[in-house]
């Protein structure tokens, strides 16, 4: 899933346990209702909470303290404290749940798809460099995008002050 280009976007009602909570980790974004529950179980059936990842990736979601709570306990994650974490991007009424995040995730495919995946690409592998770094690997991303066919629309619907169609290349 961290691997795909296009953006990810999970919508979550109920209880997301386990595996299913690692789902959602891994999703670039996350809908979720106030009366789900997301739980990283792992620990009560004796094993490590690091597991398919979560230990690089979920701290970097909800910060570390809150990520060691989770995975050192495997209690439960409210919906409404799992949007004050930032483990949820929205929290969404029960029946508009799948709805909001099928219409974030068609607003995405309707975007500049390959500077999404610059942008995906760029989100995972700056997790290991310093700032210096970043800057250049951003700087390089840009340029790169530059000489896409999107990227051409668009600067030219800016210049006419008008909204871009991003077609890809």
């Amino acid at each position: 899933m961290r691997a795909c280009p296009q953006p990810i976007v999970a919508a979550i009602d109920g209880v997301c346990a386990g595996a299913g909570a690692i789902l959602a980790m891994a999703s670039d974004l996350r809908f979720g209702t106030a009366a789900s529950k997301v739980a990283f179980l792992f620990v009560r059936v004796g094993l490590a909470g690091a597991d398919m990842g979560a230990c690089n990736i979920l701290p970097r979601i909800v910060g570390s303290g809150r990520a060691a709570e989770l995975l050192y306990t495997g209690r439960s994650l409210a919906g409404d404290e799992a949007e004050r974490w930032g483990f949820y991007n929205r929290l969404c009424l029960p029946d508009r749940v799948l709805a909001e995040a099928q219409d974030m995730a068609q607003s995405l495919a309707a975007g500049p798809n390959f500077a999404h995946a610059m942008t995906k690409r760029c989100l995972h592998q700056e997790w290991s460099m310093g700032l210096d770094e970043a800057i250049e690997a951003e700087a390089q991303a840009q340029a790169i995008c530059m000489q896409t066919m999107d990227f051409a629309r668009a600067y030219r619907a800016f210049a006419a002050k008008e909204k871009p169609v991003f077609e890809g290349n």
